[in-house]
């Protein structure tokens, strides 16, 4: 993302699209938009809030998923220009500066800026017919998981903004609370969260008191805090305001008004993803991304580039790399390498029919990999000693197809897919390392229908396998196949291209 920061002060309301379109050939990275002081009797009105939500919601469109904006409340509350405690590099303005110098020019707040104007209309206030004064609260209070701060939560605060008077509550859901949402193991970790929150906050509206807690319930400190007037919910979550409410007054405590505020279409959605703007349409936009700086590995030859593909049964692992295959990798199975070394010949064949016995064994002296499966998936240590017979032999053999791969068919990017990647500790031979994750219900379900194991069957088979937590902790890409084939294969392009254009290879 830029690092180049831009203020937009404006004062044409009904041309802001085009303005703030307009910024977009400066590429920045954060664009502040702050409305011209002498629009203060409109600072808490129901015109603003309304404002408000319809430039975040048109600004991923507008502006480009990118641009973090910002819209400030404080240069209203406070009848003064914003003081941010940060660079600026554009000054924009959407009228001819000419026109209209202030008393406070907005220059000397932030030296070294440059001053453009976007619009060429004479300084002139486009006021709203309808700015009747929203009531406002002394204390008001809202909880959310706050993921990935996007315009639908931009909407939420600043709305509890404009609605508070002194204080501003904020409760932030930890990992306690966030199981049962989608692609939860990309969540950022609650610090984190809570910490974009308060920035957020700090940067909009420094009029306030900003309390920005984590709360490992439903009610937090609402269930407790004696000193609440109003409770602000999406319509989405209008319920929870009710047993808020119903808890409060079993303890005691004053009810809270509601007030509801709508969800925002998303505008920029596609198949497969909710049509509202949401944390998870942004957590399924993280599929197929480099989650962290690419990593050099002195002790790897840059040639071939070497990718382990990881992921838990039935996450879609195989498929995964087969549409790798298509676009030109060379892919190497090791579940298949661990197929051959049960055959009779191999070494690792009588090692393991000395350990686990002849009962393994199929009628043809084959080892019987479901007889097997049933015992080690049922005993850890027995997996542990499986594991320590085939692990080393499995990698020495990938290693010799990744010679042929690139030697004889000159395969530049390989996939090395291998369940068993992170336990084995084979990460350290591959440049990066590449998950499919899926819901452990879909897991469930997948296994016994493709598998025909039973509910118990496929719960030991998952268990026994590293958690999704873990497999992102370690990934630098993730992919998802809950959804469409199409959906599957977009991850898997746009992966494909960036890493090509990142190593710089003719394929």
């Amino acid at each position: 993302m830029s690092s180049k920061t831009g203020l937009l002060t404006a004062v044409h309301l009904t041309n802001i699209a085009s303005t703030l379109a307009a910024t977009r050939k400066y590429a920045l990275g954060t664009l502040y938009l702050q409305l011209h002081p002498r629009f203060q009797d409109v600072a808490k009105s129901t015109t603003f809030s309304q404002f408000i939500a319809s430039v975040y919601q048109s600004s991923p469109k507008v502006l480009g998923p990118d641009v973090d904006l910002r819209i400030l409340i404080s240069s209203l509350k406070l009848k003064e220009f914003a003081r941010l405690d940060r660079h600026i590099d554009y000054l924009f303005y959407d009228y001819c500066l000419e026109s209209h110098r202030d008393g406070l020019d907005i220059a000397k707040l932030y030296p070294g800026s440059r001053e453009i104007e976007l619009g060429t209309q004479p300084f002139s206030i486009d006021v709203a017919e309808s700015s009747d004064a929203s009531q406002t609260f002394n204390n008001v209070v809202l909880g959310g998981t706050f993921d990935r701060i996007h315009a639908g939560h931009k909407v939420l605060l600043s709305q509890a903004a404009l609605l508070a008077k002194e204080r501003l509550v904020i409760g932030v859901t930890d990992e306690n609370m966030i199981k049962s949402k989608k692609l939860w193991e990309l969540i950022q970790p609650t610090e984190r969260r809570i910490e974009d929150v308060r920035a957020f906050l700090e940067d909009v509206d420094r009029t306030l008191k900003h309390e920005v807690v984590p709360i490992s319930d439903p009610f937090g400190p609402t269930a407790t805090d004696p000193n609440m007037d109003l409770i602000v919910v999406s319509t989405e979550t209008s319920r929870g305001g009710a047993k808020v409410n119903e808890l409060r007054a079993k303890n005691g405590l004053n009810q809270l008004q509601v007030h509801t505020i709508g969800l925002l279409d998303d505008e920029l959605t596609v198949e497969d993803k909710e049509d509202k703007i949401s944390s998870s349409n942004q957590r399924m936009d993280l599929l197929g991304t480099r989650l962290k700086p690419r990593e050099v590995k002195p002790h790897l030859s840059p040639k071939p580039y070497i990718i382990g593909l990881v992921g838990g049964v039935a996450a879609g692992k195989s498929k995964m790399a087969d549409r790798f295959a298509k676009l030109g990798a060379g892919v190497i199975d090791c579940d298949k390498i661990a197929h051959e070394l049960y055959q009779p010949g191999e070494d690792c064949y009588q090692t393991v029919i000395n350990n686990f016995g002849l009962n393994i064994l199929n009628d043809d002296k084959s080892i019987n990999r479901k007889a097997l499966g049933e015992i080690v998936f049922s005993n850890p240590d027995k997996l542990d000693l499986l594991n320590t017979i085939l692990w080393d032999a499995i990698l020495e053999r990938a290693r010799l197809r990744i010679k042929d791969l690139y030697e004889k068919q000159n395969k530049q990017i390989i996939i090395m897919e291998a369940a068993v990647l992170l336990r084995a500790g084979w990460q350290t031979a591959c440049h990066e390392v590449w998950s499919c994750i899926i819901p452990r219900e879909e897991a469930i379900k997948r296994l016994k229908e493709r598998n025909g194991l039973t509910e118990e069957e496929a719960e030991k088979r998952i268990n026994a396998q590293v958690s999704n937590t873990d497999l992102v902790k370690h990934s630098d890409i993730v992919f998802c196949t809950a959804w469409s084939y199409e959906y599957s294969q977009t991850q898997a392009e746009k992966v494909w291209a960036n890493l090509v254009e990142e190593l710089k290879l003719k394929l």
